[in-house]
């Protein structure tokens, strides 16, 4: 594999990993880039037949093949033990799909489906490489990371919790997500993202909040709530003085964002990204319960810029008044929308240029001053 000119026009692909849509989305924004420098390249997704790539993968245009590996962190005992034939099933079955598909590079993303993937071509000497999106990375690419040749990450602070060489790249975002327009005070809405699979705190706390909050002179609030909250959401805004639209799900989240006066979020890494593209003012409000309390890493990485509030769920009382503030003197969310730190480049095309990279067996340190983002 290493020493040809380049990585070929039959370059086989496996991107492994899943479960959400802060996995699947850069992976498939990968992938985008991987098939604009390379239209013949044969992509394959793996994933686990219980997360979100089961829809979002297929959507997308992509072979999905499963592994039967699930989470085990909060699980309750059955599901460890499980672990102790779905762990060597996966491997068994990750050998197979080397050994049938033959990928000149493995890409790991996060979710527990990468692990047995990226371990596997490691020992066969495969090019791999992880994808972190998050500040603290998960525990599949801490653990993958001692078999990795180099991770990719979205936060410089993700560095000190892996044991490969890091590149900081940046997180890849959707194609679909567009530019950035110039935000204007004069914008008529108000977004908020629970995150691609709803976030149940926000669903239930926000819409009683913003009603004794906001009047009828309010801007319109549009709140993507998941699917499995969709009807509750809607009957909690009843009555509201304001407009309102409540949607399962945004395909064209750009479009939205270049809309928004202002955004209520988490802070997962894909929702970090977009926010540093399309470059909207937001508060953000970690979920506490994520693995090792990324989002809060991933929040204050923002925050520090100031383009961002960051609002602990335990202070959520404080949401109304950080509301009545910004929406009051909105010149501070215009000062919030300037203080975004300068776009470096596609993420998604430094990775895939990085993928061939390792293909050509170049080495890590030269790809690092190529496509790192040195900022």
């Amino acid at each position: 594999m290493a020493g040809s000119g380049k990585p070929g026009d039959c370059l086989k692909v496996i991107i492994a990993g899943g479960g959400t849509g802060g996995h699947i989305f850069p992976a498939i924004a990968i992938a985008e880039a991987l098939k604009a420098d390379f239209p013949e390249a044969i992509i394959h997704f793996v994933g686990t037949r219980y997360g979100m790539e089961t829809e979002l993968v297929p959507r997308a245009g992509y072979p999905l093949l499963t592994l039967p590996i699930r989470g085990f962190l909060g699980k309750g005992i059955s599901e460890k033990l499980a672990l102790l034939w779905r762990l060597p099933a996966s491997l068994l079955i990750s050998l197979c799909l080397i050994a049938r598909y033959r990928p000149k590079v493995v890409i790991g993303v996060g979710g527990y489906a990468s692990g047995p993937l990226l371990l596997v071509a490691a020992l066969l000497r495969i090019p791999t490489l992880i994808q972190e999106q998050n500040a603290f990375p998960g525990i599949t690419n801490r653990l993958a990371s001692r078999v990795a040749r180099v991770a990719l990450c979205g936060f410089a602070e993700a560095a000190k919790w892996l044991k490969c060489p890091v590149i900081v790249t940046g997180n890849p975002v959707r194609n679909s997500l567009g530019a950035a327009l110039p935000w204007s005070p004069e914008r008529k809405q108000i977004l908020i993202l629970g995150g691609s699979q709803g976030a149940r705190s926000l669903n239930r706390i926000l819409p009683q909040l913003l009603r004794e909050t906001l009047g009828e002179d309010a801007p319109k609030v549009v709140h993507q709530c998941g699917s499995r909250y969709s009807e509750e959401v809607k009957a909690s805004y009843e009555g509201a003085a304001f407009e309102v639209e409540v949607t399962p799900f945004i395909d064209n989240i750009g479009d939205a964002m270049n809309r928004s006066l202002m955004l209520i979020c988490r802070a997962g890494a894909g929702t970090i990204a977009e926010l540093a593209q399309m470059r909207v003012p937001a508060i953000l409000v970690p979920f506490p319960q994520a693995a090792h309390d990324h989002q809060t890493y991933n929040a204050r990485s923002l925050a520090k810029s100031g383009a961002v509030r960051l609002l602990p769920e335990s202070q959520f009382e404080q949401l109304a008044d950080e509301m009545r503030e910004l929406l009051d003197q909105r010149e501070l969310l215009g000062k919030m929308a300037s203080a975004y730190p300068p776009l470096v480049g596609n993420a998604a095309v430094r990775c895939a240029k990085i993928a061939a990279g390792l293909i050509l067996g170049k080495e890590v340190g030269d790809l690092d001053k190529e496509f790192g983002t040195h900022v």
